[in-house]
């Protein structure tokens, strides 16, 4: 096995700083993520079963509640035709999240 001879350069560059991932990028990151704080405090996360709950607290089968959760785009658009007060959020459930 052979490798070339590879010198260092002569003055070697100042490695930028790696940036503070945990810290958000701008206000907008920092915005949402107060969101996500405020609906994960007070809501309760209902995953895949988001339309099933919101239909049965619309029609007065489950306890009213604040609620988040996943729903096909054709489940929401049904929810959104039967009258169903629901919005996309701007963040993934912290379970997608790395």
């Amino acid at each position: 096995l052979m490798a070339p001879a590879v010198r260092p350069a002569r003055k070697s560059a100042a490695a930028p700083g790696r940036p503070d991932l945990s810290a958000p990028a701008s206000d907008l990151e920092a915005k949402i993520a107060a969101l996500r704080r405020q609906i994960e405090e007070n809501s309760e996360y209902v995953g895949m079963n988001f339309a099933a709950e919101a239909r049965a607290i619309h029609s007065g089968d489950a306890p009213e509640r604040a609620i988040y959760g996943e729903a096909k785009p054709d489940e929401a658009r049904a929810m959104i035709e039967e009258g169903l007060a629901v919005a996309p959020l701007p963040f993934l459930p912290a379970r997608k999240v790395n």
